[in-house]
């Protein structure tokens, strides 16, 4: 049976959580493909942008400069979102101070013990509250416009999330590669394990689908 490795990140640089982590880590498990969070049109341009660096960007680029690994994009191309989605998570910080907190003790951990944090029952725990958190707030203050958003974000998020299910299904169909790396913001990571826990329900895996790499 084919394994993807679901490798949670951060999409910026700090104290344990560092390109160089990360490459060495990819290394140690010396997968034949790793799947990122880009889609195949904007790839080639954040491949050529200096103003903004993150783990998985820096680490995809120094493999397709070195062609060791084959690198798969999966995400979708549109990005529908502004300014107000900024806005949004910086209301949910100044109205709920528990949200604060959260969001605060997973830049805390991840500084301090990088991608083993990110890819922890920990993490992933202290995601799917703040995700909970978000929920509550939004149905409280029964303002239209923010619910709105609010569902207009998730369902985007369920775009991208059953798009990169699909393409790595079809992609080990295709290829029958043995060992995969997927990378994505460590917060997409409580909800693609729902998502897989449904196709193993359903008897339609081919997959085994890894979570804890560092366990």
């Amino acid at each position: 049976m084919s394994t993807i490795i679901v490798l949670g990140t951060a999409h910026s640089e700090g104290g344990a959580c560092t390109s160089e982590e990360l490459y060495k880590i990819i290394q140690e498990i010396n997968p034949e493909v790793v799947f990122c969070e880009f889609s195949v049109e904007k790839l080639p341009l954040y491949m050529k942008r200096t103003d903004v660096t993150t783990p998985e960007m820096e680490v995809v680029k120094r493999i397709i400069r070195e062609k060791s690994i084959e690198i798969v994009p999966v995400d979708v191309n549109e990005d529908p979102f502004d300014k107000r989605l900024e806005e949004m998570f910086s209301l949910f910080k100044r109205k709920m101070k528990v949200y604060t907190n959260a969001s605060n003790m997973i830049l805390n951990e991840t500084y301090s013990n990088g991608f083993t944090f990110l890819n922890s029952v920990k993490c992933d725990k202290i995601f799917r509250d703040k995700n909970s958190m978000e929920k509550f707030f939004v149905d409280k203050v029964k303002y239209k416009e923010l619910s709105d958003f609010y569902s207009d974000w998730l369902k985007w998020n369920d775009l991208r999330e059953n798009q990169w299910i699909n393409l790595i299904y079809d992609y080990f169909e295709n290829y029958k590669s043995k060992k995969a790396i997927l990378l994505v913001g460590a917060n997409h990571r409580y909800r693609l394990m729902d998502k897989i826990k449904n196709i193993y329900s359903k008897n339609e895996h081919g997959i085994d689908w890894n979570f804890f790499p560092f366990k």
